[in-house]
């Protein structure tokens, strides 16, 4: 569920563990001894077949798809796609939260865009502490301090200024989300679970406005209910007519403005005179960083820099297992189970939990020791992350020195075989002298691509909805360290760097990355919600792809790990053959914690193959829907009890 590929070679393997090891095993061999990888093969300059775009939900699916269709490219038709998530998928697409870009172009320099929200100029730490000094959880998590500025209108409608056609107008992207909110949606069986939970239905019935639309006469919408959301298709409409300058001042702001001062009335006035202001708001901009890159396997790897960690945390990982003997454990792997020394490990994907389809995928090689290296690689990259990442305008971010060669050589020869629990980051040299997330992933037709990331932070963010806007506000504000060393709602643990103060972006975990092949063409496009899940989901699925020559589908729906070096146990998802658990546990003293009812991300990927065939792939652990140009999204995945 969720594939769509533009013929049937791109579909996902299937066939029952324990076939083909021989020949896999002395396939690997060779491979390991220099043979050219499948995978890179032709050398040269792949262009699509066809455009592509997977996002979170179906409907936003097509209006990126119409888009194309219509002679958009890339950047036009993320646009499209990131307006009608603000629609459907209110859990996390959104005008009122903020995001990161990264545009590859077919050819030429890619480019970041950072829209990711900022601190307030009156919101200070002080206010989010009690009088004992102790962080007040709930202050940044559904009361107006938890809300920066938002980015998304201002940075979706530079990434059109910047690199659209110009086939298309602003307002021509604009218009499939207007008719979504005029006319109204159908209300999916995702939307459905998530409103009925018990912490949702307390977060939006707080709110008048929210508890309104979502749960109108008390009760939550249910699956086939149709949505209609005319505040937002106004505001959908200035948009449209004036830009981003339309959301940032005038009647939105205004709005903004006065229901979050509604808001702290009913919060007990935590705000107060340091209230986010329409001041706050017209002073907002989107910047253009540079990006971060790095090579593994050939491959050009192209992310987000700070305020994003992804894309530090990708590359460290990466770089530290670049050096490991990745190719010589699968094929050691593969020849004992061909050889009868052990049976091979069955690998269940999505765990089987009746929840997603179960459809069967071969084992790729992926042993403990694997594994073992691949937690201490992210252990140790999360480590530096809450050490050194933050606001590169406020904070001498070291990216430079966290991606040398030769800190990567010295975080590689440190893993061992056990775990290295106490691992630190790495340590700054003397001064001298004078100190809920959504994705979508498009590729165009051209070969240009943009893997584009957006979030409210939270599942519905703040629950704060403005009324005459029909947007929620984000409560992005948690993803700074209040405090240094307190962690936030996902467990992670921040510095000095990653301190609120105004005026500062909050450190960020989304992913969003381009591969290039050896050409220099686009090859894979990938990102993911998940708080911090994220990092290790995207590293996960292109380390597959790259190192174990996994399909798109078969790495997607392949079972995932997470370590984020505090707390130091390991999540582990469901689905991992028991066997190798154990042996993480008593051969590389991994302590483990089974993530029950968790999934780890929903990566939303696109893989153009070598022959210019096109594989796009919306992650079955969530409703989303992968198409292309030309044709209808996919279904998308099956929610089962």
């Amino acid at each position: 569920m969720g594939a769509h590929t533009t013929r049937a070679s791109g579909s996902p393997r299937s066939g029952a563990p324990g076939r083909r090891w021989l020949s896999l095993a002395v396939a690997l061999g060779l491979a390991a001894c220099g043979a050219p990888d499948s995978f890179d093969a032709p050398s040269a300059r792949v262009v699509p077949d066809v455009g592509a775009v997977v996002s979170e939900h179906p409907l936003a699916t097509k209006a990126g798809l119409l888009v194309l269709e219509a002679g958009g490219n890339a950047a036009d038709a993320a646009v499209a796609t990131a307006l009608a998530l603000s629609v459907v998928y209110p859990q996390a697409g959104n005008l009122g939260g903020g995001g990161f870009a990264v545009w590859v172009p077919r050819d030429g320099e890619a480019r970041t865009l950072d829209f990711r929200e900022t601190a307030p100029a009156g919101y200070t730490a002080d206010l989010y502490l009690d009088e004992s000094g102790e962080v007040v959880r709930a202050r940044s998590l559904a009361t107006p301090l938890a809300v920066g500025v938002p980015g998304s209108p201002a940075g979706l409608f530079a990434l059109y200024g910047a690199h659209g056609s110009r086939n298309l107008s602003f307002r021509e992207l604009c218009e499939p989300a207007i008719r979504l909110a005029r006319e109204g949606f159908t209300v999916d069986p995702w939307l459905e679970r998530t409103l009925a939970s018990p912490g949702k239905r307390v977060l939006l019935t707080d709110d008048p406005g929210a508890a309104a639309l979502f749960y109108p006469g008390g009760e939550p919408l249910r699956a086939g209910d149709v949505l209609v959301q005319p505040e937002l298709a106004r505001t959908l409409g200035i948009l449209a007519s004036r830009g981003a300058r339309g959301f940032y001042e005038g009647p939105i702001a205004q709005a903004i403005v006065g229901d979050l001062a509604e808001a702290d009335v009913r919060a007990g006035g935590v705000a107060g005179d340091s209230l986010l202001s329409v001041e706050d708001l017209a002073a907002y901009r989107p910047v253009w960083r540079e990006p971060v890159v790095g090579m593994f396997r050939g491959h050009e790897v192209i992310g987000m820099g700070p305020p994003s960690s992804g894309g530090v945390a990708l590359l460290q990982v990466l770089g530290t297992l670049e050096g490991m003997p990745l190719d010589v454990a699968r094929a050691e792997a593969f020849e004992r189970v061909a050889l009868g020394l052990e049976p091979p490990l069955t690998v269940d994907p999505l765990g089987r939990t009746g929840r997603f389809d179960d459809e069967s995928m071969e084992w790729a090689g992926v042993d403990a020791r694997a594994v073992h290296w691949w937690l201490e690689a992210m252990r140790r990259a999360f480590a530096d992350r809450a050490a050194h990442l933050g606001d590169p305008d406020h904070f001498d971010v070291p990216v430079e020195e966290l991606l040398s060669a030769r800190w990567l050589a010295d975080r590689r020869v440190s893993i061992a075989q056990t775990a290295d629990l106490d691992v630190g980051a790495w340590v700054r040299p003397p001064a001298p002298e004078s100190t809920e997330t959504t994705h979508v992933s498009v590729v165009d037709s051209e070969g240009n691509a943009v893997s584009l990331t957006t979030t409210l932070n939270g599942s519905f963010g703040s629950g704060i909805y403005v009324d005459a806007a029909g947007i929620l506000l984000n409560n992005e504000l948690d993803d700074f360290s209040i405090l240094a060393g307190t962690p936030n709602m996902y467990g992670l643990v921040g510095s000095d760097a990653n301190q609120l103060a105004p005026m500062r972006r909050p450190l960020s975990c989304m992913t969003p990355i381009v591969a290039r092949g050896p050409a220099g063409d686009v090859r894979v496009v990938l990102g993911a919600p998940g708080g911090p899940r994220i990092i290790t989901a995207v590293t996960q699925v292109l380390l597959r792809m790259l190192a174990y020559d996994q399909d798109l589908v078969s790495a997607i729906r392949a079972p995932r790990v997470h370590q984020q070096w505090r707390p130091v146990e390991s999540r582990v998802e469901r689905g991992w053959d028991p066997r190798l658990l154990e042996e993480l546990r008593t051969l590389h003293d991994q302590p483990l914690q089974p993530a029950t009812g968790a999934v780890f991300g929903s990566v939303q990927g696109i893989h153009v193959l070598p022959s210019g065939e096109v594989q796009a792939y919306s992650d079955p652990r969530r409703g989303g829907a992968g198409g292309l140009e030309g044709e209808d999204p996919a279904p998308p995945a099956l929610l089962r009890d």
